[in-house]
């Protein structure tokens, strides 16, 4: 059909002003919403929505986005066609056009369609003309930010998303790898963090510029590798609205329906669409769906509180928006029906009802639930009074009527159970909150490494608190690790629960969507314990979360599980038991055994198992079932790294530990799982990027990832920033796993690579802070070697500070291992800064290795080298003999070589060895070949040892003139020492 020419003309009117932008009858307030209108006229003409998006030519969710005020300002060609769609005549036409030309208001401006009488401070509105002053961030719809009527622009989409991500619950911490996560999902970019934190300073200035109410304080506060954002009800619309609505519950519990229907009111008033709608990585997020349903069940309270005055029309129009939104939640319906029908629309009630029970019975194949079913009966005798609200919370579960027993699912509680206090009254504080008006249900989330004993301490605890939920206690094991090594589908967790509770199988819904709706409406109202254990991921979880805040779910798992911290889930992390309390288990499990043995002995097995209660039982369970075995033969089985696995298998896999440990391993990546094994021939007591990059071979890029994937499985713990570490058990079981999967070569490769990384790392660090005592190898560094970034004497102190313990054990390592020249060079380079009389030892014995390898090398340069350091050391140690013995050698070796500066440190150690052999003369002769070899291989820092040591000699001798004499060479040389090694020294 061709419009007609009136239609034509009404199409140039529509594009004219909405083009220009400009209201035809002045204030904006006086005039409907477009959306509103639209939907007036459709109903009126007696169209559905799919009717009038088909004649207008439109998509259906495009008109329903203009009815439910999510697209506000219509372009011309769809105002024409919704106006030729609708058959508008000219009056009409120009009301849609003024409508549509409303400019976009200041969230202070937001419509509330029935203001307060009360002007008190109580009932003060925070839309008021002071946001015109300050700051206001508006997510309740697209996200804004304005500043004294300013929009503010925050640049890239990226920045919008993190300011999005930290508006999604104002005042709680988000952690930036939530933040990574959101922005580049699982290919993060090396410079991730950077980006973050570049972000986060951007918003950060943006916000605090135009900030009135706070004054100083900071808009964004940062904790830990997490930010938080700290803003008020007057600069939020999210608080604002949740301000507003617990003013609401407040007025009506205090019997004051007519004030909590005028909070109520403005609180959904301020919302303006979708949430974060413009925000294209938050679409689909946990916390965006949460918002919707915080927002559903505010305008529900709305609705009940509008019944009980008699004024259904008040919120009949967001009902029917909220009801077209989401099409099969029943209680929204049941409320539009009764709204509905006491608004005189009785039968457009009936019509609710009959389009939702058919979609449950096509969609899902479930019949109308109590509520909608009740809601039925009211309208069909008018029956439109408020329930009671007493009788309404206390209203018994669908599960309950039906007859089926109470569930009551522990497993039974430990036998031995000891410690975890703290732990303990963690979740009994979380317990103890009045859940019937927590804002959501209660999460508690328990995580650890394997055997750390998460589902011992869920469980236990659960028995404690079974009579504080009398509605049951469900518990479902979702395999997130075990023997099968398939974790269970949300799909059958959620369809076990629901056989459990006595959903008959034919009731229950195919999908996932279906089930999870259908479990959310038995538990609603209901106090349940839910126990969810041994979960695999966040996604897992989520099906098995009730929407009811009367309702406490804990969950247990290897995986951190942070996604479900968007969803206020409370974490907790799990350490290994005290000594005291590891003893303690111990002797609970051994029983009568305990009274009668050795005190040390069990201090020693309570020991070796490491405060890993697992490993307790284990090796409890071992001695109970071998009452011949002496505890003490236990023990020393445990203290062999070689054979403590052994020792704690009970022979079946789900309490053996190598088997539980096998089951975190299966689940890493292979540069995960190949650093892991690794890790077992790496002596270090914790582990660098840096370093674990050359252990593996491995980028710094892929090092950052595999190192995450480890700590996520708990694998590896990150004790200190940068620094990782893991229990001994686990250290045990990774070089079984690289004796198994890794062959001879690939291991000594990994070892000779860290030894590189740490000889060229000392003896940087060393030409920082001891000029001439090492240089630099020349030569390249291994393939796949990581170089540490070491550029000035601040760092490298820090370097050997933190890596002392790391170095004796590479030493040790290096020399039992018989890895030359490694063996003798990194006690070469790195020696020096030992000043502990136990280092010394440590060092000497591995000297005395080092020795023997050089020695069955014939190498001389290595043999020259361990008997210089061997002597030094024993010399530290108080063995003169043994010192001079091993110098005279090094000496000899040195000669034979021809290296005039390996001498000459030979020699300069010699002559500090002499004097206290009372050799004063041998000492100055010393020391002066030392001068001559230091002039002329250019060694400054012996030269000037060298002469310091002459002069104390000479001064020993009684030549104090000569000593004088002498002497003034030595500040030269230093001052000339400080130059070459620094530069910028200006020593005078």
């Amino acid at each position: 059909m061709q419009p007609t020419p009136t239609i034509w003309k009404l199409r140039r009117l529509c594009c004219i002003m909405t083009i220009r932008g400009q209201m035809l009858d002045g204030d904006s307030d006086k005039n409907p919403h477009f959306g509103s209108l639209v939907r007036a006229y459709r109903r009126e003409m007696g169209l559905t929505q799919r009717e009038l998006a088909a004649r207008a030519g439109l998509s259906l969710a495009a008109l329903r986005d203009f009815e439910q005020s999510r697209r506000r300002r219509p372009r011309a060609h769809s105002l024409a066609a919704l106006t030729d769609g609708l058959g508008l005549d000219t009056d009409q036409a120009a009301s849609l056009a003024r409508a549509a030309a409303l400019p976009r208001r200041h969230p202070d401006a937001m419509p509330s369609a029935h203001r307060p009488q009360d002007d008190s401070d109580s009932m003060r509105s925070t839309h008021s003309p002071e946001h015109d002053k300050g700051l206001w961030l508006s997510v309740l719809g697209p996200l804004e930010a304005w500043s004294d009527e300013k929009l503010l622009r925050f640049g890239s989409p990226a920045r919008r998303a993190v300011l999005g991500l930290l508006l999604l619950d104002p005042g709680v911490l988000v952690h930036r790898d939530a933040i990574v996560d959101l922005l580049w999902g699982d290919s993060p970019p090396r410079t991730a963090v950077t980006l973050v934190q570049a972000h986060v300073s951007r918003i950060r200035r943006a916000l605090k510029g135009g900030r009135r109410f706070g004054g100083n304080d900071e808009v964004i506060d940062s904790s830990g590798g997490a930010y938080r954002l700290s803003l008020s009800a007057m600069e939020v619309d999210l608080l604002d609205f949740r301000d507003m609505a617990a003013r609401a519950a407040a007025a009506r519990g205090a019997g004051e329906d007519a004030t909590a229907a005028e909070y109520y009111e403005r609180a959904v008033s301020l919302w303006r669409g979708e949430p974060f709608a413009d925000v294209a990585v938050l679409r689909g997020h946990p916390g965006v769906t949460a918002l919707r349903q915080e927002l559903a069940g505010v305008l529900l309270q709305y609705a009940e509180v509008t019944r009980e005055l008699g004024q259904h029309n008040r919120v009949l129009v967001r009902l029917q928006a909220l009801a077209d939104a989401e099409p099969l939640n029943e209680r929204v319906h049941a409320s539009l029906m009764i709204a509905l029908a006491g608004s005189g629309q009785q039968a457009d009630a009936i019509r609710v009802y009959e389009g939702v029970r058919s979609r449950l019975d096509r969609e899902l194949g479930l019949y109308p639930g109590e509520e909608l079913a009740d809601a039925y009966m009211r309208v069909l005798r008018q029956d439109l009074r408020a329930p009671d609200r007493e009788q309404t919370h206390a209203r018994l579960p669908a599960l309950a009527a039906a007859g089926h027993p109470v569930p009551r699912q522990l497993p039974a509680a430990p036998r031995c159970f000891t410690g975890r206090a703290g732990e303990l009254a963690w979740l009994s504080a979380l317990a103890e909150q009045d859940l019937t008006h927590a804002k959501g249900v209660v999460i508690a989330t328990l995580t650890g490494m394997a055997g750390i004993g998460k589902t011992a301490l869920a469980v236990h605890w659960a028995h404690q608190m079974a009579a504080r939920f009398p509605d049951g206690q469900l518990f479902v094991n979702l395999r997130g690790s075990g023997p099968s090594g398939t974790p269970v589908a949300p799909t059958d967790a959620v369809g076990g629960v629901l056989t459990s509770l006595g959903v008959p199988p034919a009731r229950i819904p195919p999908d996932i969507d279906g089930r999870a709706a259908l479990y959310r409406s038995l538990l609603a109202d209901c106090r349940m314990l839910i126990v969810l254990d041994n979960a695999h991921d966040a996604e897992q979880v989520r099906p098995l979360l009730p929407g009811s805040p009367t309702c406490l779910v804990v969950v247990t798992s290897r995986s951190w599980l942070t996604g479900l911290a968007a969803e206020g889930a409370h974490l907790k992390t799990l350490g290994v038991l005290p000594e005291g309390e590891s003893r303690k288990l111990l002797a609970l499990h051994l029983r009568a055994r305990s009274t009668t043995a050795d005190p040390v002995v069990i201090d020693e097995l309570a020991a070796a198992c490491g405060g890993l209660p697992l490993a307790v039982c284990d090796a409890a369970a071992r001695a109970v079932a071998s009452p011949g075995l002496p505890l003490a033969t236990l023990a020393s089985e445990l203290r062999d790294s070689r054979r403590r696995l052994d020792a704690l298998d009970t022979g079946e896999p789900v309490t053996s530990l190598r088997a539980v440990f096998s089951w975190s391993r299966a689940r890493l990546g292979s540069l995960a799982s190949r650093l892991f094994r690794l890790l077992g021939v790496y002596p270090g007591p914790d582990i660098t990027v840096p370093v674990a990059a050359s252990l593996a071979a491995l980028t710094p890029g892929q090092t950052y990832l595999a190192l995450g994937e480890l700590c996520a499985e708990h694998l590896l713990t990150e004790h200190l920033p940068g620094r990782y570490t893991c229990h001994e058990l686990l250290r045990s079981y990774a070089a079984e796993e690289a004796g198994i999967r890794e062959n001879q070569e690939d291991r000594r490769a990994a070892v000779q690579r860290v030894l590189d990384h740490y000889l060229r790392a000392s003896a940087v660090a060393s030409s920082f802070l001891c000029h001439g005592q090492a240089e630099v190898p020349s030569i390249p560094p291994r393939p796949g070697v990581a170089l540490e970034e070491i550029e000035s004497p601040e760092q490298a102190a820090d370097w050997f500070e933190n890596e002392q313990h790391v170095l004796l054990a590479l030493i040790r390592q290096a020399a039992d291992g018989g890895y030359a020249p490694y063996a003798w060079e990194l006690p070469w380079t790195a020696g020096w800064f030992f000043r502990d009389e136990a280092c010394w030892q440590r060092l000497a014995t591995a000297q005395e290795a080092a020795l023997a390898v050089a020695t069955s090398q014939d190498d001389l340069v290595g043999l020259a080298m361990a008997r210089q350091q061997l002597g030094w050391l024993r010399f530290l140690l108080g063995d003169v003999t043994s010192a001079s013995h091993h110098l005279d050698e090094a000496d000899e070796l040195t000669q034979q070589l021809g290296d005039g500066r390996l001498r000459a440190l030979s020699g300069l150690s010699r002559a500090h060895v002499l004097p206290a052999q009372h050799r004063i003369l041998e000492t100055t002769a010393q020391a002066r070949q030392v001068l001559r070899l230091s002039r002329g291989v250019g060694d400054l820092q012996d030269e000037i040892r060298a002469l310091y040591t002459i002069d104390w000699c000479l001064i020993q001798l009684g030549e104090r003139r000569q000593a004088v004499h002498l002497s003034r060479r030595a500040p030269t040389a230093y001052r000339e020492l400080r130059l070459r090694c620094c530069p910028y020294y200006r020593g005078s």
